[in-house]
């Protein structure tokens, strides 16, 4: 919770920033959902998606932030965190040069954090009030640091959150990869009735050196109006890592409905 606060406050001071250059339109989307069960167990679940962006001139900045935090019963089951920030300057009618800079942290995933920064370009298909369909490319640094794994006196693994402690136990630690790559990026939307919207989202990051090792990402959404500033949507997203570390998923997957703010 302390990695949500303080990405909250990195935001506000970021966005404020912004303000001063031009009174443009801020805008931000904000899709919130809580779930929590109580009974034989107790179960909390919390997520938060993001988006804000501000023009001035044929400058543009932009952040998204993804979070998802679970307890069961007391005990962490879920702990994800997903920043990127864009720098956009459009410099002809269809194409913008940018700049990305992305972090990522799941604690279940295997990985300590993820880092990816570098420059890119982006080209405007559609820009209309009915379709919007971009695609950008950026040459990245990235930075992939694993998690240290600890083993119990019968050389079992202690696995993540650490329920019963890590003293006493073994401890290997993680492993930090710097390499050059790429990543490709897509973002489509469609407003299908006036009160009816689909977007979808999609893009893959890969090693130049390494074509095994690559991840890639797809949210699939649909959000209706109930007024100017609410709407109630659904998502689906899909986090897939082809070279996960050992005994962790290739895929993380989830399920959202929301409530989602637009000012």
């Amino acid at each position: 919770m302390k990695k949500i606060v303080l990405l909250s406050l990195v935001t506000t001071l970021i966005l404020s920033a912004t303000d001063d250059v031009k009174k443009n339109e801020f805008k931000t989307h904000t899709e919130l959902s809580f779930v929590q069960t109580q009974g034989n167990t107790r179960t909390d679940a919390f997520s938060l998606d993001f988006a804000g962006d501000k023009s001035w001139d044929k400058n543009s900045i932009k952040l998204d932030v993804d979070v998802l935090y679970g307890t069961d019963s007391g005990i962490e089951t879920k702990n994800k965190i997903i920043g990127e920030l864009n720098y956009g300057y459009q410099f002809a009618d269809y194409f913008a040069i940018n700049y990305l800079i992305g972090y990522k942290n799941n604690k279940f995933s295997g990985f300590e954090y993820q880092f990816y920064t570098g420059p890119g370009i982006k080209y405007i298909v559609l820009d209309s009030a009915t379709h919007k369909l971009n695609f950008q490319g950026n040459i990245l640094y990235n930075i992939d640091e694993t998690m240290n794994k600890y083993y119990d006196t019968n050389g079992d693994e202690i696995k993540y959150p650490y329920v019963d402690g890590t003293t006493g136990s073994t401890v290997v630690k993680g492993k930090s990869e710097n390499y050059n790559g790429y990543s490709l990026k897509t973002d489509y939307a469609w407003k299908i009735m006036e009160n009816l919207n689909f977007i979808q989202e999609l893009s893959y990051r890969s090693d130049f050196d390494n074509s095994d090792n690559y991840f890639a990402f797809s949210k699939t959404g649909f959000a209706a109006k109930i007024s100017n500033m609410f709407s109630m949507g659904v998502s689906y997203k899909i986090n897939y890592t082809n070279l996960a570390p050992a005994d962790k998923e290739y895929s993380d997957r989830t399920f959202m409905t929301s409530l989602i703010i637009d000012y």
